[in-house]
């Protein structure tokens, strides 16, 4: 008897869906679909010394390892786990590190793979502290523990530099326009005065308070350990404030080309190409000739923005409409 499939036919998934659709689900779109040419430039320069940087952790956990392994056993430097644990945490640690670096290489990676690297980095840092322990706890000498932690402490960093590419992904999906479309503001060049201490100090404290429960563990494991602390908080402070200066743009004066006020959003792009947005739902302003005081609290430390010609000035402020609250700015 024949099949019932030789008397009626099964329409294919395209019949239903459209090719850029149904390639939505089976591809993830690339980086250079969201950023500049520009920021795309820049970010492939962060991610190639991300990548460096956390291999580089990874050998000095490999050799710091192996040095375990040929140093002179002693009942004040020698764990109480077996070599079994040991390996078996060493390698599960050092897997994902490596699956970070090997995601987020290519000249254009894509928005899932840069994702799941970030993701991995994250993970690296907790995960990191179970070989750590494992081969080092009831160690007395110092030399040993602390070159593993030094190569275990880049995922750190690395993790900062990885937030840069998502950074770039999120603004433009908010844009939800394409990357060369640009908006009512026509492009206007400008010049914003930035202050990059807010994000230093925003760094300082939010891994601050990571760092003083990784250093409180070792201290109560291997309490010889704490005369070296003092050490690792400076190193740690140079590589937030690394961090920072990679991430954003300098203090001071800067070029920028404004994109579009929509919504009370105000878009525009840094001189590297990054697309930036700031809600202005209920700013403080003030005038200086075609300088631009905003603020956007009451009493708040305002943002300066320099206009190069009146006619970029009234069409900036026919827009935004910000001319008309000119009296709600207090100094």
């Amino acid at each position: 008897m024949p099949a019932l499939s030789t008397y009626v036919t099964s329409p294919a998934l395209s019949t239903y869906v459209t090719s850029p659709a149904l390639s939505t689900y089976v591809t993830s779109p690339a980086l250079s679909t969201y950023v500049t040419s520009p920021a795309l430039s820049r970010i492939r320069t962060i991610l190639f010394f991300t990548n460096i940087l956390q291999t580089l952790g990874c050998v000095i956990c490999i050799i710091a390892f192996i040095l375990t392994t040929t140093h002179p056993s002693s009942p004040t430097n020698h764990s109480p786990f077996s070599f079994s644990v040991q390996i078996l945490s060493l390698g599960i640690y050092l897997a994902i590190p490596i699956s970070s670096v090997a995601l987020s290489l290519g000249q254009d990676p894509t928005e899932v793979s840069l994702l799941l690297s970030q993701v991995l980095s994250a993970v690296a840092i907790g995960i990191g502290l179970v070989p750590i322990i494992a081969i080092f706890q009831g160690y007395t000498d110092p030399t040993l523990p602390l070159l593993f932690t030094s190569g275990y402490l880049t995922n750190i960093p690395s993790f900062l530099f990885r937030t840069v590419p998502q950074t770039h992904i999120g603004q433009r999906k908010k844009r939800a326009v394409p990357v060369r479309v640009r908006g009512n503001l026509d492009g206007i060049q400008i010049e914003m005065q930035l202050n990059k201490k807010a994000k230093f100090i925003l760094y300082l404290v939010f891994f601050g308070i990571l760092a003083f429960f990784i250093l409180l563990r070792i201290a109560i494991s291997s309490p010889s350990l704490i005369i070296w602390f003092p050490f690792v908080i400076i190193a740690s402070v140079c590589i937030i404030g690394l961090s920072v200066y990679l991430q954003g743009r300098k203090s001071g004066w800067q070029p920028m080309v404004l994109d579009t006020y929509e919504n009370k959003t105000m878009w525009w792009y840094t001189a590297q190409g990054s697309l930036v947005s700031v809600l202005l739902k209920n700013p403080y302003v003030a005038f200086q000739g075609n300088l631009v005081k905003i603020s956007l609290v009451k009493r708040g430390l305002p943002t300066n923005l320099r206009f190069h010609s009146q006619a970029d000035l009234d069409h900036f402020l026919a827009i935004t409409g910000l001319s008309g609250l000119t009296n709600n700015f207090h100094t």
